[in-house]
């Protein structure tokens, strides 16, 4: 927070004009389709607006309704239309919270809690961008344009492919619990996280002719030569967690950059782990301007990330990045809106 702002939000909303607007009244509704006749595209978070909803389709209503992206948690038909829900209870009605907390080694005392990292919201919002381009594209510019109704609970039950074709095989998909005859694999072999003076890598000497040449970087510790904790890629996962703690007391008395360069020359994959405070000073992030200033109204000012590609026209001119952006302003009347918008 920054004198009562959200970084956050500010940060996902920079560059909008945020106005109040309720389309359930008579008035707001009139608002709005004045409003919305003058955009190419509408995207609505329709919680609210499964009870507007025949008046949004109905085209002899609305007839200069843009392209729309209506979501909401169920869709704008059905039972649970009105229902009103978040983003935790989608994910568990929709059985992806269920899903991605298997397998786990003791059920009971690890219930699913959801997706990670975001990861729902992440799935659904490319999905309203690639429903919106659809929508915008399948208008041509004409009046009333397609309306995309746009679940939540779809978007996610649609990402349940491996779960669908696991039940069909036969598999048992209710059961979380662990096999442990199975076993874990990380990143497709052995993969470890070893700390350093300044920072932490990870490095992954999976083959033998790799573990030969990490231990070359390493200086060789006596413990390398025990073919009892290391003599092969086999050996070497029995005792990973063994291994991970002998590598670390040498890693820790290292410069991380001196390891990566050493494994990176012994031809052994080898990376920095950096850390959000780590990736401002990243010198491919700054060529390619990567982050932008999220300028407040107090004057202050936060770096944050600016969008994930770079854009080039025909002509070969690139869309500027790493410009400075403005937070978002307090709500405003959407009639005063609309009245800096009339001809």
């Amino acid at each position: 927070m920054r004198n009562g702002e959200s970084a956050f939000f500010a940060y996902l909303n920079h560059g909008k004009r945020i106005v109040t607007l309720d389309c359930g009244s008579a008035e707001g509704w009139e608002l709005l389709v004045a409003l919305a006749a003058k955009a190419n595209l509408v995207i609505a978070e329709a919680a609210g607006l499964a009870k507007a909803s025949p008046r949004w389709r109905d085209a002899s209503v609305w007839p200069r309704r843009p392209a729309t992206v209506a979501v909401s948690p169920g869709g704008l038909g059905g039972p649970d239309a009105d229902r009103l829900s978040s983003p935790f209870v989608v994910q568990h009605s929709s059985g992806i919270a269920f899903h991605q907390a298997s397998p786990v080694t003791d059920p009971e005392t690890t219930p699913p809690v959801g997706t990670a990292d975001w990861e729902g919201g992440l799935a659904t919002g490319l999905m309203v961008a690639l429903s919106a381009m659809w929508a915008n594209e399948a208008g041509k510019g004409a009046r009333p344009a397609p309306v995309v109704d746009m679940s939540h609970q779809d978007a996610l039950v649609y990402l349940l492919v491996e779960a669908f074709a696991d039940w069909q095989a036969g598999a048992d998909v209710g059961d979380r619990r662990r096999d442990p005859a199975k076993g874990l694999t990380i990143a497709g072999g052995l993969v470890w996280y070893l700390p350093c003076a300044d920072g932490s890598v990870m490095v992954s000497p999976r083959e033998d002719h790799q573990w030969q040449r990490w231990c070359e970087v390493m200086g060789h510790p006596s413990w390398t030569k025990d073919a009892t904790l290391c003599g092969d890629r086999v050996v070497r996962t029995g005792n990973a967690a063994k291994l991970q703690e002998l590598m670390a007391q040498w890693s820790v008395t290292q410069p991380s950059g001196d390891v990566v360069a050493a494994a990176q020359a012994a031809r052994v994959a080898c990376f920095l782990v950096s850390k959000p405070i780590d990736l401002l000073n990243n010198a491919q992030l700054k060529h390619r301007q990567f982050f932008s200033e999220l300028k407040f109204a107090d004057g202050q000012s936060i770096p944050v990330a600016g969008l994930p590609f770079r854009y080039m026209t025909q002509s070969g001119d690139v869309l500027a990045r790493g410009n400075p952006i403005d937070a978002p302003g307090a709500a405003g009347a959407a009639a005063d809106l609309l009245a800096e918008h009339q001809p």
